[in-house]
């Protein structure tokens, strides 16, 4: 088993074959992890509507692209974070750990024949949703390290998107997409 120490070191490894510019974006992140795959990635909000049981982010593979669902309803700093969850699993090829039924690919949206596989969290029990969400945590500190946090209150509307995918920006600058 692999000490902690040496473990970080190989996820930093990971993240720095992405070859991102400092102070990436998530968007920029989900592009270096794309272009890396050769297939798009497309995220989505999904409403859970609170329920205990479901995911608040999951992942579908299908044979042309990656579909990131993440919580409609959390912060905008929750869902960057469950974005980047997600991403880590697609950057590290995890296997699904959810079955796909029918109901719940039609209800987000999926025609269930296309689905490879599947992941969602609702606990950090396997080895596969312990990896990404410490990755998750690296890039994360990676793309704040030396700055502010992002606006807790993002632009309504269509920006809102933006805002959800957007640099942080430092005191007394304005955000570059």
């Amino acid at each position: 088993m692999l000490d902690s120490n040496r473990l970080r070191g190989s996820y930093e490894r990971q993240i720095d074959r992405l070859r991102l510019p400092y102070g990436f974006t998530t968007r920029e992140l989900r592009d270096a992890i794309a272009a890396r795959r050769g297939k798009l990635i497309v995220l989505k909000p999904l409403d859970t509507l609170g329920a205990t049981e479901a995911p608040c982010g999951v992942r579908l593979e299908t044979p042309h692209a990656d579909l990131v669902f993440y919580e409609g309803s959390a912060s905008i700093h929750h869902q960057r974070h469950i974005i980047t969850h997600e991403l880590m699993h697609v950057l590290m090829d995890h296997p699904g750990s959810l079955e796909v039924d029918a109901t719940t690919a039609h209800a987000i949206g999926v025609d269930p024949t296309l689905v490879l596989r599947m992941s969602g969290r609702t606990s950090y029990s396997s080895t596969d949703e312990r990896e990404a969400e410490l990755l998750a945590s690296l890039v994360r500190h990676r793309m704040y390290q030396e700055r502010d946090a992002p606006s807790r209150e993002p632009a309504q509307g269509a920006d809102s998107w933006d805002a959800l995918l957007a640099q942080p920006f430092r005191k007394g600058r304005h955000r570059c997409l």
